[in-house]
């Protein structure tokens, strides 16, 4: 009777997790046609079929990291500091540095040249992580949302499903 309460236990849980995925899915996907690019991401596809899951991908991306995000906001801020190294180890080299600069400058608030180069050095981390252990995808990562489901988060992403900048058509994806 006790392995019954448990399996039973178990599906109790996981019901509230696959709202909170749907939900989520919903939520971003208006966030992401509401935002400043919406009229360029019309088209959006759950799941699209033979396409990797990009919250998956980008689970494995932090994952060297996350022990040391404890909380929902670290959460959230090393999934953002991630998107932006994702994307920028798609674009030109050239084009690179000059973004990363200009990040730093907005966003080390107290312009402490030490935490700049520490930032810096995170960014290009993540970077040569990407390069190294991402390299054949090249999907840039539109937007995500980390949702609290209780014991566990779920993570949705909205991405595209090719590069823009190799001069295919640009489609997005939420999931």
């Amino acid at each position: 009777m006790a392995r019954k309460s448990k399996d039973f236990g178990k599906l109790l849980r996981q019901q509230p997790l696959s709202q909170v995925q749907q939900n989520g899915m919903e939520q971003l996907e208006k966030k992401v046609k509401t935002g400043p690019l919406g009229n360029k991401f019309a088209g959006i596809v759950a799941n699209p079929q033979g396409e990797v899951k990009m919250s998956e991908v980008l689970e494995s991306f932090v994952e060297p990291y996350l022990d040391s995000a404890e909380t929902r906001k670290e959460k959230q801020m090393l999934l953002e500091i991630a998107v932006i190294a994702w994307n920028l180890a798609i674009m030109p080299e050239a084009d690179r540095q000059p973004l990363i600069n200009q990040m730093l400058e907005a966003g080390v608030k107290s312009k402490d040249p030490v935490a700049q180069q520490e930032m810096k050095a995170f960014f290009e981390e993540l970077i040569d992580r990407k390069q190294k252990f991402f390299a054949q995808n090249q999907r840039f990562i539109v937007d995500f949302q980390l949702q609290d489901a209780g014991r566990q988060f779920h993570l949705s992403v909205a991405s595209t499903l090719s590069n823009p900048l190799a001069g295919s058509q640009q489609t997005d994806k939420a999931e």
